[in-house]
């Protein structure tokens, strides 16, 4: 009797367990980013943008964010660089966007 008590509650527990993993796998799949805009910048992307970063959008580091927002609206004041990469980077939410 007591045997099959531990074997159940080994079972419920495993079940436990994995619900709980799956809860977790789910909730981290939901906060994946979704498309261009929501990805984390490149080094590439970063180096092109950085000088402009500081020189106009510089109190609102480390707010990702809001530093992009930023630099899209300042884009006649930035470089031609990170002009470029804003625009590369609306342009792939728009068509990630429209799937």
């Amino acid at each position: 009797m007591i045997q099959i008590r531990r074997t159940y509650l080994a079972s419920r527990l495993s079940l436990y367990y994995r619900a709980i993993a799956a809860g977790i796998a789910m909730t981290a799949a939901m906060l994946a980013p979704v498309n261009a805009y929501d990805r984390p910048p490149t080094s590439e992307e970063k180096d092109a943008c950085m000088e402009d970063v500081f020189r106009l959008c510089s109190s609102l580091i480390p707010n990702r964010t809001a530093i992009t927002a930023c630099l899209r609206s300042k884009q006649d004041s930035l470089s031609r660089k990170c002009r470029y990469v804003i625009s590369r980077r609306d342009s792939s939410e728009k068509s990630s966007g429209s799937k």
